[in-house]
């Protein structure tokens, strides 16, 4: 039986666990356990651990001491290239056994037309449902390439730098110590370098290269063009699309809203055939269950 801990603390991450999946969530409520618990096979375990952040460090420090432990993040800003190089060495022990998502969130994957209107709740025609996906996404456009501008110079800034200082006895009085400081060259290239990033000129080509992916080059958004079924921000956009083009009840013939709503579609979805299933859950099914048979 695949079970879902509450929003455990990293330092408490159980050790007698033998395969487990962290993922994001605040709780065993969050749509990232609810439908990870439901795709992937026993006895796997699968447990929200909080932000990304969270789930990166913990891959860090357990991997070596926890092989059968697995870790699960949005793909939030990681580039193709990271991303593939996951896929493509996991479980790798001379890193860490992190994947990423392909798509911006989980919930992108819900968005893909084919896909959804496959679920018995669905309660319009696949032509309503692609129109509601494209304007929902439509409105959140250039919110997100000016986002994505934001999110990638914030994660070029923390990038490393400049090196520490190693050796002592080039240090032996304040004098000194202030004229070697003084003296690296990286603060200069930075300053230059940061101030460059920030003109109108610089952000503007960024906006513009971003938007021209997210839209294929398009004015306007068209299933089929560019990348914005995969990179728009799914969280935002999946609720909305769940309440206009889905109705789900619960056993008293209520209807559903919100989170469960969200959740209920989405767990009818993943309890498709795996060969339903869109391609990273079938090849994530299939990484973890190897290394269960192992």
């Amino acid at each position: 039986m695949i079970t879902v801990q509450r929003n455990p603390q990293p330092e408490a991450i159980p050790q007698s666990a033998r395969h487990v999946l962290f993922v994001e969530g605040k709780d065993e409520n969050a749509l990232d356990p609810v439908i990870l618990s439901e795709l992937l096979p026993d006895p796997v375990e699968v447990k929200p651990l909080g932000p990304s952040y969270h789930i990166s460090a913990a891959a860090e420090a357990l991997h070596k001491h926890h092989p059968d432990y697995y870790f699960l993040v949005d793909r939030d800003h990681y580039d193709d290239a990271f991303v593939e190089k996951c896929w493509k060495e996991f479980p790798d022990p001379d890193t860490n056994n992190l994947l990423v998502w392909r798509r911006r969130e989980l919930e992108n994957y819900f968005l893909i037309p084919e896909y959804a209107g496959k679920s018995q709740f669905l309660n319009v025609t696949e032509q309503e449902l692609r129109k509601t996906i494209l304007d929902c996404c439509s409105r959140r456009l250039f919110l997100d390439a000016a986002n994505q501008v934001i999110v990638a110079i914030r994660e070029e800034q923390k990038m490393k730098w400049v090196e520490l200082f190693t050796k002592a006895n080039e240090f032996p009085t304040r004098k000194a110590a202030l004229e070697k400081l003084l003296q690296v060259k990286e603060f200069a290239e930075r300053k230059k370098a940061v101030s460059e990033q920030m003109t109108k000129k610089a952000l503007s080509k960024r906006f513009e290269t971003i938007l021209n992916g997210l839209a294929g080059g398009k004015t306007a958004l068209e299933f089929g063009c560019g990348r914005w079924l995969e990179l728009l921000k799914g969280k935002e956009v999946l609720p909305t699309v769940v309440q206009k083009c889905f109705t789900v009840r619960d056993a008293n013939d209520r209807a559903l809203q919100g989170r469960d709503k969200v959740n209920e579609v989405a767990k009818d979805l993943v309890r498709k055939p795996l060969a339903e299933q869109p391609d990273d859950f079938q090849r994530l099914h299939q990484l973890i269950a190897d290394r269960v048979k192992s």
